[in-house]
């Protein structure tokens, strides 16, 4: 979990708006860790509907450069997926 934080701490620092940057970690955390996914091969690859509804959600709350450039972050994303999905 510490790996996590530390890479939310970065990923604060690099950003323009670190609030907001902050805000998108602990909601994509807390999505996922209580979402159901039943294609998890596919969404770890950032591919199929499930992936795309999620990311639609998250582009309606959240600007969608930020989004996709932390959706893009492979470490964050690896180290998200190991801590609330298993993958």
């Amino acid at each position: 979990m510490e790996a996590w934080y530390k890479k939310v701490r970065l990923l604060k620092d690099e950003s323009e708006t670190p609030y907001e940057t902050e805000k998108l970690c602990h909601k994509i955390f807390y999505d996922l860790k209580r979402t159901k996914i039943r294609e998890k091969g596919k969404f770890k690859n950032r591919m199929g509907p499930e992936f795309e509804g999620w990311i639609g959600g998250l582009n309606e709350r959240f600007a969608p450069e930020l989004v996709n450039a932390i959706v893009s972050d492979d470490e964050f994303w690896e180290a998200t997926l190991k801590l609330t999905l298993g993958i």
